[in-house]
């Protein structure tokens, strides 16, 4: 395997990250396959009876590491404002857009997310042959943008995914990638890849060392996941303007065949390198396949409910390690589930777990029209992940009769799926209450009473 994300494991001699030796040189340690975040999207999915697109990710990280959902409103900001990210301030948008971001409780940046003009987005480890970029003279990571915090400037500014896209590189060209990633781990960096979607196409984008990036245009129909790993082959749509010269200089490159992004940063351009699709990322790619091939055979047209339904249980595929449950090293620490309804007379919605482990935690239902709250609204998210966190750790069982009251409360907030027309009349629970509901219905239990 070529292309390694960067992963972290706690306490542990083969720690995998970017470190350097006794003696100074810089180096990338040997790593294992990666374990961690899976993102996909089905673009205009195209059955008459439920035209849009569909959105997925799970975020695996540090399994102690507080994950949170928080309403970011629209914002007017005075010119010359400047933004203080997880480790750098830039000059602020003079707007921006109203968000939902899933999040580590500590960064400023988030995992995923959407914004209020339909755009939703999700970003990943990878890594590359020109990672070490990321590295200060002594080792240390260099601080600049991290890639979560590139994923919500993109989200807080964007207004379509090619906005999105463009917002993303641009940033990425001027302030750079790169910083530590974990806030118990100094020494954890990494690469990064994003997926941008709105109801009419989406944009794969991958990043190597510091500034450099190539993406691909999805349009209505198709279908893709990324899982940690450079995927964009010669099918790029634009690339930074040095890579192939660089590429070139390296030996990575002959400089006259199609430039093969993938083979020439993670395999050096050498010859037989293995590049297809393997693991998670295979796995996710035959999920997607189901799901194209059983929309066109099924009696009636799948609507938006069977499309979000299906996403479901993709995240929740623990066999293929797409939902990832480990204790105290990664775990699936949030779950978003979007649906962008191509109809301008119908809301997109929304579902996250705003909880670790999607397979026990359920789908909450969210929408634009849920009513502000306060400036910075975690929705009582923080309050329901530390339970089921606690109760993960003191491995407490939760009643079927409690699982089988938590399935109801999804199969409400699917139910809204079927409401065709924009009114907030409609919702029966704000996202927040549906929180509230879970925690209310978990408190109760007897064996987590918390």
């Amino acid at each position: 395997v070529l292309c390694w994300m960067l992963a972290w494991k706690s306490k542990s001699k083969d720690r995998i990250m970017i470190t350097h030796n006794i003696s100074k040189q810089v180096h990338l340690a040997a790593a294992p396959s990666p374990r961690s975040c899976d993102t996909f999207v089905f673009v205009g999915a195209t059955s008459p009876g439920a035209p849009g697109t569909l959105f997925g990710k799970n975020s695996d990280r540090p399994s102690e590491e507080n994950h949170e959902v928080i309403r970011i409103p629209s914002s007017h900001y005075d010119e010359g404002s400047s933004v203080e990210c997880t480790f750098i301030s830039i000059p602020q948008a003079r707007d921006t857009l109203d968000c939902i971001l899933s999040k580590p409780c500590w960064m400023w940046g988030c995992e995923m997310g959407a914004n209020s003009f339909g755009v939703v987005g999700g970003n990943e480890a990878v890594n590359t042959l020109l990672a070490d970029k990321l590295l200060s003279l002594d080792g240390s990571p260099t601080k600049c943008l991290l890639g979560m915090d590139l994923l919500r400037l993109s989200l807080e500014r964007g207004k379509s995914s090619k906005h999105a896209l463009d917002t993303c590189i641009e940033l990425l060209e001027e302030y750079g990638q790169g910083g530590p990633c974990c806030k118990e781990d100094s020494d954890w960096t990494y690469e990064n890849a994003f997926l941008f979607a709105d109801a009419k196409e989406a944009y794969i984008l991958e990043t190597a060392g510091i500034s450099h990036w190539a993406w691909e245009r999805l349009n209505a129909g198709e279908y893709r996941n990324i899982s940690n790993g450079i995927s964009i082959r010669s099918n790029w749509g634009a690339i930074s303007k040095d890579i192939q010269s660089i590429c070139k200089e390296k030996g990575w490159w002959d400089g006259t065949s199609k430039f093969d992004w993938k083979h020439a940063v993670c395999a050096g351009g050498r010859a037989h390198s293995n590049l297809e699709a393997c693991g998670r990322e295979a796995a996710g790619k035959v999920h997607l396949e189901t799901i194209a091939k059983k929309s066109k055979t099924l009696q009636s047209p799948p609507n938006a409910r069977w499309y979000v339904e299906q996403m479901a249980l993709i995240l929740r595929d623990e066999d293929s390690g797409i939902c990832f449950r480990d204790l105290m090293g990664f775990c699936s620490t949030g779950s978003q589930i979007s649906w962008l309804p191509t109809s301008s007379d119908v809301d997109d919605s929304h579902f996250f777990t705003a909880a670790s482990d999607p397979i026990l935690a359920k789908y909450k239902h969210f929408t634009f029209a849920d009513t502000i709250r306060s400036e910075r609204d975690d929705n009582g998210s923080n309050e329901l992940w530390n339970i089921w966190r606690s109760a993960a750790l003191q491995r407490l069982h939760v009643r079927s009769s409690t699982l089988e009251m938590l399935s109801s409360f999804e199969d409400d907030a699917l139910a809204e799926l079927e409401m065709k027309r924009k009114n907030t009349q409609n919702k029966s629970l704000s996202f927040a209450e549906a929180i509230r509901k879970e925690i209310d219905l978990l408190k109760r239990n007897e064996q987590i009473l918390l």
